[in-house]
């Protein structure tokens, strides 16, 4: 079924190691991760709390291409300081570099679009630096990173893993590797009928009442209504790819919205 949807913690950037690391100019903020320091709870008597905090999940956000993290960390400030109790954020920097300080997670000769192209040179550099920042809950994504993210919960993560969360923007097919994409369906279909073939085994009264299990990837995708870089029609070819996704379209081009309603959107997939 497809479903419609109507103290901040420093985000950590993770950049790739080796020679591949492009080196941050002046004008660039760090890379390195920063973490605030969390104060003890306190009661009203002033004896320290002896609840023990909510471990944090964490996300992975990768930028698009020609971006990079730390820009990327600076433009979604407001998601991360909304979600700073329950979530954790890393902002990964693409292994590739496309001149000054952007960088990419493949290569496309001059003209070419990814929807176009037979061939992503140098993704498999970024499969490995997903690998490398595993483990994590979730992946947000824009433009080329979208496309990485629909990828990689197709193909799974260091042997097979895939997140549970997966916010979608701006995305288009990629062709290419679309095999990889397709995946998840045979993989979540795979898992619903063992879900199936479980409830089939419990006493139909109890059956009735446990709900069904989630998808294994709780997707949102992104779309914009004016968006001429990755056109509707191709986001839209992404969200068929998963089950059950959930569909936020909003008026503008190739932006990652953070108006009212967007923001509303992420946090209910974050849920």
């Amino acid at each position: 079924r497809r479903c419609q949807v109507p103290s901040m913690e420093y985000p950590r950037v993770c950049a790739p190691p080796g020679p591949s690391f492009a080196v941050p100019t002046t004008r660039r903020a760090p890379t390195r991760a920063v973490k605030s320091r969390a104060m003890p709870s306190v009661s009203a008597s002033g004896a320290e709390a002896s609840t023990t905090p909510t471990k944090k999940r964490k996300m992975l956000a990768l930028h698009g291409k020609g971006g990079n993290a730390a820009g990327f960390a600076r433009y979604m400030a407001p998601l991360v300081e909304a979600t700073a109790e329950t979530w954790e954020w890393e902002f990964v920097e693409g292994p590739h570099s496309t001149g000054g300080d952007g960088r990419a997670w493949w290569n496309l000769p001059p003209g070419v679009r990814t929807f176009e192209a037979s061939e992503l040179d140098g993704i498999q550099d970024s499969f490995k630096l997903l690998d490398t920042c595993y483990p994590f809950n979730g992946l947000v994504g824009f433009s080329q990173g979208a496309m990485l993210a629909a990828v990689a919960c197709g193909r799974g993560i260091k042997g097979g893993h895939r997140p549970s969360v997966a916010i979608i923007v701006g995305a288009a097919w990629p062709t290419a590797h679309g095999d990889d994409v397709r995946k998840l369906m045979r993989v979540e279909l795979a898992a619903a009928e063992a879900d199936g073939e479980m409830r089939n085994a419990v006493p139909e009264a109890l059956a009735e009442v446990v709900p069904p299990s989630d998808p294994l990837v709780r997707s949102l995708h992104v779309v914009g209504k004016q968006d001429t870089t990755n056109p509707p029609a191709q986001a839209m070819k992404v969200a068929e790819a998963f089950s059950c996704a959930e569909l936020l379209e909003h008026p503008g081009g190739h932006v990652v919205p953070m108006d009212e309603k967007a923001m509303r959107a992420y946090l209910k997939a974050m849920r």
